[in-house]
């Protein structure tokens, strides 16, 4: 059976820990990334009209390629959330939804194929406040209801150091794994950047990607999860 891989990061718009902006150095970060798929919180800036925090050429970010989640040519996501995939890995269909709470947030539903499995990966950065979050996990797994089941990991920054609060609101049966602490990214020590990942995925392999351009690039560190389909999920 196929595994397929996800990051994600919360890049900070590109500002490091130095408090300066090199994008080619989160560029540099992000080649090195073994994934199919790469989710990115704070990929755009906040203030209208919400340019790119990083250049891509002929669509691509490094090896990867951009998934068009915008509205304009300007940024690369949706509420600062970006998903690059390798070439080679097909889209079926985009769901882009703002989420309840006090700050603009949004969340991405993407259907892909990945070497010929079927999967759902969804792209989260969820609100500061417990509150915000549960409401928008809560939305979020309503909109998740609304479309045929399908292998799904739902990857970000869930802003959620507790691990048994906050995310009680996830579709039933979904696991919620972190690979390791990932801020500050200096010297990690709260696990804000998650999996979840629905029962008919196993996940076989995670970790915190601790590179030297990843750890000073940002102020949270990548995380990547690898999954395998359980029997009778590949091809659907």
């Amino acid at each position: 059976m196929s595994d397929f891989a996800v990051a994600s990061w919360n890049i900070r718009a590109g500002l490091g820990r130095d408090f300066r902006r090199l994008p080619a150095r989160t560029v540099a970060a992000i080649v090195g990334f073994d994934a199919d798929v790469v989710l990115l919180q704070e990929a755009d800036f906040r203030l209208h009209p919400r340019p790119a925090a990083l250049p891509r050429i002929q669509g691509r970010i490094g090896p990867f390629e951009v998934v068009d989640l915008t509205e304009n040519a300007v940024g690369l996501g949706w509420h600062g959330i970006a998903m690059l995939k390798r070439p080679g890995v097909e889209v079926e269909a985009i769901a882009l939804h703002d989420l309840p709470a006090l700050e603009p947030r949004g969340v991405v539903i993407v259907d892909l194929r990945v070497r010929g499995l079927a999967v759902r990966v969804v792209g989260v950065h969820l609100g500061l406040l417990r509150r915000n979050r549960r409401q928008q996990i809560g939305f979020i797994s309503a909109r998740l209801a609304e479309l045929a089941p399908k292998p799904t990991v739902i990857a970000g920054d869930y802003n959620e150091w507790r691990e048994r609060q906050g995310l009680e609101a996830l579709p039933k049966g979904m696991s919620v794994h972190s690979p390791g602490p990932t801020f500050p990214a200096g010297r990690p020590f709260l696990n804000l950047d998650r999996l979840a990942f629905s029962r008919d995925l196993e996940l076989v392999e995670s970790r915190v990607i601790a590179g030297p351009e990843a750890i000073m690039a940002s102020d949270h560190r990548p995380v990547l999860g690898r999954f395998r389909p359980v029997a009778g999920a590949e091809g659907r």
